[in-house]
């Protein structure tokens, strides 16, 4: 029997503290009436009281540091397993007892173990597929038992399109699916124990087998089952850590169902969008030739004489709201290009002030009109065409939703910050005296084809894109747009966009004290095919 050295190190100390007592008590049997008569029973009994406490004193030191001492040997065991070179001032294999030396096999084994399952689930592929999931899951069953017999029988499938009930062999094997036996439908129907592990060791009419609970909710019914005939039972141990697989195989297959769905969902999403982008684009350069040709012919028959006043006046509506369709056409077809980014915003300078009061102009709205410029002159950095195509859509929301005869004011304010590009910022602030807007309104003013209640009941020919393509178009020239409105006063909606400050010998003229010195450049609302934006 090999005792190993600590096993000698305690029988030694066992018998160093028998010895004492034995002797003394030999000795006190020899000699125990002359020595009694001699000294007294008292002091007799003080005397092998106290040697008996002093050699209890000393044996339990001796014998803790030898307790201590093994037990430092067994947690260095266990934080380190069996080493092949043991460290300095540790145990070397050589110290071992066969005991201490399994015990340290198994913290290895059992490390490794562990180690392998936490890689295995890391892996599971849950962007691929479903069944590439399972068939990893039994890779890593085969892997952490050692055993390349186990397989997964998937009873109960939420989706059975991605996930098809039958018995997954492991992924390495390439093999196709098999149908469900009645072994697999026999190990199904056993249970554990309502405090046990998700996992057990069952002899049934086909041999003896290990089974392990893969299930998530109602939707994922499967198990992991390996033959187990002429071999141990598995450890409470071992059946714990596969039990440990089983959880961690239900949530990596769950994931996968749930990518697959959102994957199959985002694709459904991205078609609709893209049938919708088309026709969009399709019907917005439809509808933008026939709308020309009205305006041109309303014009030209404008210009012709002898018309009663009542048919210029008609003539005069035609326009009007033939260009008023062609900006709508023009939100639209920008919306579309923004949703697929194709969208460039020319890079120009410009004075605003003119496109405001040109665009109010186009309005021809019933509302008392405000311009005020404030601060040093500023020019800004943009595109014309599309900062015309924001203001038309804001001062139309500041007419639609404000009753006739209030006030529309438009503030042009340079700001002390300076945007992302480094250049200086102009505020374009639109403030109206209509409706405003609660919290909950502000917080989807820029969604697309949003309109609250109230907004419907004032004005039923609203389109709810006009905020969502005035924010895309602003980002796209690298400006913002936020707004500040409250219900019953009014909504100022702020337009920040990139600038330059203008040349000190700009002469101020009619346009607000911005450098009529430049170049004015006016742009239009309506899109054509050819634009390069």
């Amino acid at each position: 029997m090999d005792l190993g050295r600590p096993s000698l190190r305690l029988i030694a100390v066992l018998l160093i503290a028998a010895l004492p007592p034995l002797i003394g008590f030999a000795f006190l049997a020899s000699t125990a009436g002359e020595w009694l008569s001699r000294v007294g029973l008292g002091t007799a009994l003080l005397v092998a009281s106290i040697g008996a406490l002093l050699w209890a004193a000393v044996v339990t030191v001796v014998a803790g540091r030898l307790v201590t001492d093994e037990a430092r040997s067994m947690v260095e065991l266990a934080r380190r397993g069996l080493a092949s070179a043991p460290s300095e001032g540790s145990p070397g294999d050589e110290s071992l007892t066969g005991a201490q030396r399994r015990l340290a096999s198994a913290l290895d084994e059992r490390n490794r173990q562990i180690a392998d399952l936490a890689a295995q689930v890391r892996a599971a592929p849950i962007t691929l597929d479903a069944t590439a999931a399972a068939r990893s899951m039994v890779t890593a069953a085969c892997s952490l038992a050692g055993d390349p017999t186990w397989a997964m029988a998937v009873l109960r499938s939420a989706d059975e399109e991605a996930l098809p009930t039958g018995v997954y062999p492991p992924k390495e094997l390439e093999a196709p699916t098999m149908p469900i036996a009645e072994v697999h439908r026999w190990a199904s129907t056993l249970e554990t124990a309502a405090s046990g592990p998700g996992a057990r060791h069952a002899i049934g009419p086909w041999g003896a087998f290990v089974i392990v609970d893969v299930a998530a909710g109602d939707d994922l019914r499967a198990i992991l089952l390996a033959p187990w005939e002429g071999r141990q039972p598995p450890s409470p141990a071992e059946l714990d850590l596969l039990s440990l697989l089983g959880q961690h195989a239900a949530t990596a297959i769950e994931h996968a169902l749930l990518y697959t769905r959102l994957r199959a969902k985002s694709e459904e999403l991205n078609r609709v969008a893209a049938v919708q982008t088309d026709f969009l684009r399709g019907i917005t350069h439809d509808l933008q030739t026939p709308l020309t040709s009205i305006r041109a012919l309303a014009a030209e028959v404008q210009e012709t004489g002898g018309l009663a006043a009542s048919a210029r006046a008609d003539l005069e509506s035609i326009a009007h709201q033939a260009d008023r369709l062609r900006r709508m056409v023009g939100q639209l077809l920008a919306m579309s290009r923004l949703e697929v980014g194709v969208l460039s915003p020319l890079q120009e300078v410009f004075r605003p002030a003119p496109i405001i009061e040109r665009t109010w102009d186009a309005l021809r709205a019933d509302r008392t009109f405000e311009l005020l410029v404030e601060g040093a002159p500023h020019l800004v950095v943009g595109d014309p065409d599309r900062l015309e195509q924001v203001l038309w859509a804001v001062l139309d929301n500041a007419v639609k939703y404000s009753h006739p005869g209030s006030t529309v004011r438009v503030s042009v304010t340079p700001q002390s910050a300076q945007g992302s590009s480094g250049r200086p910022l102009v505020e374009i602030a639109i403030s109206d005296e209509g409706i405003g807007m609660d919290a909950a309104t502000r917080e989807r003013a820029f969604e697309q084809f949003f309109r609250s209640g109230e907004a419907r009941r004032l004005a039923t020919d609203g389109s709810g894109i006009g905020l969502y393509a005035a924010r895309g178009l602003l980002g796209a020239m690298g400006g913002e747009i936020r707004i500040e409105s409250h219900p019953g006063e009014g909504s100022t909606v702020a337009l920040t966009l990139p600038a330059e400050q203008a040349e000190e010998t700009d002469e101020p003229g009619d346009d607000g004290g911005l450098g009529s010195g430049v170049e004015e450049r006016v742009g239009t609302w309506a899109d054509t095919s050819g634009s390069p934006t």
